[in-house]
C-alpha cells in the first residue's frame, strides 16, 4: 500500500511540475544602443528554433541606426545552455553568432560592412547580462 501511495504522490508531483508556468523574464531588448541604434520592434521569431535545446524566451529585434540590423536574441536558463547552443548552431554565410551570459545572439549580417557589424555587436554585448 505504501508503494502505491508513493507512486501516486510522485505522479501527482510530476503533473504539477509540468503545469507550472515559467517565471516572467525581466529582460527587455533595450530601446537604444550606444552608437545610435534604436529598437524598431522585438516580436518573438516566427521560425521554430532549430536545435533540440530550447530557449526560454526569444526575440527577433530590429534596430535602426547608422546601419539597420536584425538580431535574434535567445535566452536560456543558464550560461552553459547558451554556450552549448552556440556550439551546435549551424551558421549561414555572413551570419554572426555568439553567446553572452545566458544569451545566444544571431545576427544575419551578410551584406553589412564589417565596421558597422563590429560596432553593433559591441553595443549589443554591452547591454546583455
Amino acid at each position: 500500500m505504501r508503494c502505491l501511495l508513493l507512486a501516486a504522490a510522485l505522479i501527482l508531483i510530476s503533473l504539477l511540475a509540468a503545469c507550472t508556468v515559467p517565471a516572467p523574464v525581466s529582460f527587455v531588448p533595450p530601446a537604444h544602443l550606444t552608437g545610435g541604434w534604436t529598437l524598431k520592434d522585438a516580436p518573438p521569431p516566427t521560425e521554430a528554433f532549430p536545435l533540440a535545446l530550447k530557449p526560454t524566451h526569444s526575440w527577433r529585434t530590429s534596430y535602426q541606426g547608422p546601419q539597420d540590423f536584425i538580431a535574434y536574441l535567445y535566452l536560456f536558463n543558464s550560461n552553459t545552455e547558451a554556450f552549448e547552443a552556440v556550439q551546435k548552431w549551424q551558421k549561414a554565410p555572413g551570419e554572426i553568432t555568439f553567446h553572452k551570459g545566458n544569451f545566444l545572439i544571431v545576427i544575419p549580417a551578410k551584406d553589412i560592412p564589417k565596421q558597422a557589424t563590429g560596432d553593433f555587436v559591441e553595443a549589443l554585448m554591452a547591454v546583455l547580462h
